[in-house]
């Protein structure tokens, strides 16, 4: 059944329920409302608090009573519900909603619905001596590491029972404790053993055996109720961050030009020779990069050459030499030297990186080895996603407060460790 139809469906009997409603709409909506509680315990949410789960159960237990009370009496069949059955039918649609719009919101309201179906069920419920459930308190069950699965019942007559047993997966487990108003049952984690990648649960239901009226007539009671199994490995993290890593910014090539001159040889044919020395700096605070110095244009007359004494990031420094031609009242000497080099700053951009992806557990923490800071600049992180094992995503900042995991930093070593609060 699609949710539009579903919601069709509810919003159509809440309207009109009050005028009537037939045995075979009801039975339709009831098997819907179980299926959305059902799945919406084997979400995080429940892992987060038992409450939904306590809740949930209580909800399936009052829809599984409704339903006998209906195949009962008039079947799946187009009569119109009788007026008690009509009362619980509608209550329960209004506290299934509501039990929705708590899980979106404020989970501390799920108490206030789990007493609201108690005084439902119990008004309901006409024999005096019928068992009834009032409320679960369970335990949170994490395949792979819980070896137990614990939980009590509240409410009354359980002790008038002839026989109450937990049925589950084809085995009967008895309460270790009963009373009045209590019942234990302790289950292994071995018979807890219905999972799968899209069921995170293990049907259950619970038996009594009583007794009616007068005669003592046989009679059995029988509510069903799920284990909502949480897998160990509850998502996967990734860690995204910033961090400022260092990188040259070059300057277009800067030309430099020298030039070295002599006056004419001697009347005896002696040639006449000078040198020009060149000393560079940088400018700004800049640095040279050695690699880049390129001669572009060298020109000698008569003889002469250039030489690079230094070339490093903070001088280039060599000279350039001339002679006159080597006759009597030779030719003057010159030469011309023209180099190009480049300038670069350190410049230090921020880079968007990410971890590898971790699994993250509700037992242990994970911890992200993030890298060490690089001239003193240290990652930032920006934020974690998590995936979580039921298709949902959530994003913890540093600064932000998240009701299911619990984000740190370790101030010396900058790792990141993600965990699960509960």
């Amino acid at each position: 059944m699609t949710k539009f139809f579903l919601t069709l469906l509810l919003g159509l009997s809440i309207n009109f329920s009050y005028a009537q409603v037939t045995g075979t709409a009801a039975l339709i909506a009831l098997d819907e409302i179980d299926a959305t509680v059902t799945k919406q315990l084997q979400t995080i949410d429940n892992l987060a608090t038992n409450a939904i789960g306590n809740t949930g159960n209580m909800i399936l237990s009052v829809s599984s009573r409704l339903r006998t009370d209906i195949n009962e009496t008039i079947g799946n069949t187009d009569k119109i519900l009788r007026e008690n059955q009509l009362n619980l039918y509608n209550q329960l649609l209004n506290l299934s909603n509501d039990f929705n719009d708590v899980i979106k919101g404020n989970l501390k309201e799920v108490d206030v619905i789990t007493t609201r179906l108690t005084e439902t069920i119990d008004n309901f419920i006409i024999p005096k001596k019928e068992p009834r459930i009032f409320k679960y308190e369970t335990q949170s069950f994490i395949k792979g590491y819980a070896k137990n699965y614990t939980f009590k019942l509240r409410g009354k007559n359980f002790d008038k029972s002839d026989e109450v047993f937990v049925y589950i997966n084809g085995k009967k487990i008895s309460p270790i404790q009963v009373n009045y108003n209590e019942l234990v049952f302790r289950i292994d984690s071995s018979d807890v053993i219905l999972f799968s990648n899209d069921k995170y649960y293990s049907n259950a239901e619970i038996n009594f055996k009583w007794r009616k009226g007068l005669f003592n007539k046989k009679k059995e009671t029988i509510v069903p109720f799920i284990i909502p199994i949480t897998p160990m490995e509850i998502g996967e993290a990734t860690v995204f961050y910033e961090q400022a890593l260092p990188e040259k910014k070059y300057t277009e090539p800067i030309s430099y030009s020298c030039q070295c001159t002599t006056g004419s040889s001697s009347w005896t044919g002696s040639a006449r020779k000078s040198s020009t020395a060149f000393n560079i700096i940088p400018t700004g605070g800049k640095l040279i990069d050695p690699n880049s110095v390129e001669v572009s244009s060298w020109t000698q007359r008569y003889g002469g050459n250039y030489s690079f004494d230094h070339k490093t990031e903070q001088q280039i420094k060599g000279e350039i030499s001339c002679k006159s031609e080597s006759q009597p009242k030779g030719g003057g000497g010159y030469s011309s030297l023209t180099f190009t080099y480049r300038e670069y700053q350190i410049i230090y951009p921020l880079h968007k990186k990410q971890t590898n992806t971790l699994r993250l557990t509700s037992v242990n923490p994970i911890v992200f080895d993030l890298p060490e800071p690089i001239d003193g600049k240290r990652p930032n992180i920006n934020y974690v996603i998590i995936k979580t094992y039921d298709n949902k995503e959530f994003v913890l900042t540093p600064t932000t407060l998240n009701k299911y995991f619990e984000l740190k930093i370790n101030p010396v070593t900058d790792d990141i460790i993600v965990s699960w609060k509960n």
